[in-house]
């Protein structure tokens, strides 16, 4: 079993005389900032000149290039995209950087990889929140609060652990629990639902059926169209994964428990497919393979989401989405 921590655990007293710099005033960023400001935590802001500054300072954080707000701060949270990420701290932050400072990240990915190496006499932890930026102010605002995954890669000042807790609690994660994690642990999970092929399964099921001589709408809004698939997505986070299938009729329950279960044999041969995607997480092909394709322009990403545009689906997709309003 993980290890839990709740706001029991967080001593908010070991931010005080702290200065807490936000770099990546975005989605995560700015619910962030604001919870630790509630929160009673000094907060600062570093950010180029563009809409996130001017965010910032509409939201009354002072706001400071991103070098000057390293260097003022001792606490620094590091939000900027994951591919962005390298750079930032090597030209920005690591010169403003002091013994004893700490670096936080919210996703493990550039630590584990070591395409970014921190240096030794700073405090280097993650808090990993499994909620969307604005559902991290939202679920602070209501007092519900929203799991993490935390870790410590690199405790220099002795209390690493402690200023974790206090941090998420900031934050307003620890109201619901934080779960004890690694950097690779965190890497490994986030890339793998990321990769383990959801969006393609769909768009297959949708060429089956229409090849069957469904309608393209009514597939479409089966499959995820028309929210149901969100609604059926808050119950299985309230009640489970398969306790939600109480609230469908019993001939869905029966379809998709049992009927619809693949065989043994073929269980196996996805999970073997599922057990090689975890291998190229875990020994670098994937974070190699991203690295080139960014080096190439991120070329390579381009051309399929030209393609994915071109696709019959999406083609269907925007007629449809044209009808119901949303273009």
């Amino acid at each position: 079993m993980a290890q839990w921590y709740f706001d029991e655990d967080g001593d908010l007293s070991l931010l005080d005389g702290k200065t807490i710099g936000i770099f990546g005033y975005g989605n995560q960023g700015r619910s962030q900032a604001l919870n630790m400001r509630d929160q009673g935590a000094t907060v600062i802001v570093g950010s180029r000149s563009d809409s996130s500054a001017e965010q910032a300072r509409e939201d009354g954080f002072e706001t400071l290039p991103l070098g000057e707000a390293a260097a003022r701060a001792n606490i620094h949270f590091i939000l900027v995209p994951d591919e962005i990420m390298p750079q930032v701290m090597a030209e920005h932050i690591a010169s403003g950087l002091s013994a004893g400072d700490t670096l936080v990240f919210a996703s493990g990915y550039n630590i584990h990889f070591n395409k970014i190496e921190p240096r030794a006499d700073v405090n280097v932890v993650m808090i990993a929140p499994r909620m969307i930026g604005r559902g991290v102010r939202e679920k602070f605002l209501d007092g519900t609060g929203y799991p993490s995954l935390v870790a410590v890669h690199q405790d220099a000042s002795g209390n690493a652990q402690d200023i974790l807790i206090a941090l998420s609690k900031a934050i307003g994660s620890t109201k619901m629990g934080v779960i004890e994690s690694s950097f690779e642990e965190e890497t490994v999970v986030d890339l793998f639902a990321e990769q383990s092929g959801y969006l393609h399964a769909v768009r297959r099921g949708y060429e089956a059926l229409t090849e069957a001589g469904c309608s393209p709408e009514a597939v479409m809004l089966e499959l995820y169209a028309s929210g149901e698939l969100r609604e059926a997505a808050d119950y299985m986070m309230e009640l489970g994964l398969f306790e939600q299938m109480k609230l469908h009729s019993r001939t869905s329950q029966y379809g998709q428990i049992v009927y619809g279960r693949p065989s043994p044999g073929e269980e196996e041969a996805d999970k073997e497919r599922l057990r090689e995607v975890i291998a190229k997480i875990k020994d670098g092909r994937f974070a190699a393979k991203w690295t080139e394709v960014q080096e190439n322009g991120s070329a390579e990403l381009e051309a399929g989401y030209k393609q994915m545009r071109e696709d019959p689906m999406m083609v269907e997709e925007r007629k449809l989405y044209k009808r119901l309003g949303r273009l």
